[in-house]
C-alpha cells in the first residue's frame, strides 16, 4: 500500500503521516479547492492530520486515507489531470495508427508530451461536443462539490 507522493505505508512514522496529511491539507488551501471539499473528506483529513495519538494501524483508517489520498491527487496538479485524461487517447491513437501501419506509432502512448497533448484536445472536444464526459472528472465531482467543481473547471479552462 502506497501513501502520498509514493512513500510506503510500513516505511513510515505516524508523525510522519500526520505531516504528509497536513502538508496535503496545506497544498489544498493554497489552491483554494479546501472549502469546495465534501465535509466527510475534509474531516477525515482534518482528523487524522490533527490527532497525535492515532498510530495508523488500522488497515481500514488506512485504506479510508488511501482512498481520499487518491481522490484529492488530481486536485492538486492539474497537468497531471489532463495528463490522465490523455493517456487513454494516446493509447487509442497508438492502436489506431499502428493498425495503418505506422511503426513509429508505438512511442507515443508512454510519451508524456503526446498524453498532455491528447488530454487538452480531450478537454476541449468536451466543451464543444455535448455528452462528452471524462472518468477522471467525474471522481472529481465525488470529491467536490458542485461549485467547486465548476471553479476547478474554470482554472483549468484557464490553462487551457
Amino acid at each position: 500500500m502506497m501513501l502520498d507522493a509514493g512513500l510506503p505505508l510500513k516505511a513510515t512514522s505516524a508523525g510522519e503521516i500526520r505531516r504528509q496529511l497536513r502538508d496535503v491539507i496545506h497544498r489544498l488551501k493554497v489552491r483554494r479547492v479546501w472549502r469546495y471539499l465534501d465535509p466527510a473528506t475534509r474531516g477525515w483529513l482534518t482528523l487524522a492530520s490533527s490527532l497525535e495519538s492515532i498510530k495508523f494501524k488500522s488497515r481500514e483508517v488506512l485504506s479510508v486515507l488511501v482512498k481520499i489520498l487518491k481522490r484529492v491527487k488530481s486536485l492538486l496538479s492539474p497537468p497531471k489531470l489532463i495528463a490522465e485524461i490523455g493517456v487513454r487517447y494516446a493509447w487509442s491513437a497508438w492502436r489506431i495508427a499502428s493498425s495503418w501501419g505506422n511503426r513509429d506509432a508505438e512511442s507515443w502512448k508512454n510519451d508524456r508530451a503526446y498524453q498532455l497533448y491528447c488530454g487538452l484536445t480531450a478537454l476541449q472536444l468536451s466543451r464543444i461536443i455535448p455528452g462528452v464526459s471524462h472518468p477522471e472528472l467525474n471522481a472529481l465531482k465525488d470529491v467536490l462539490n458542485l461549485k467547486g467543481f465548476w471553479r476547478f473547471m474554470r482554472c483549468l479552462g484557464r490553462i487551457l
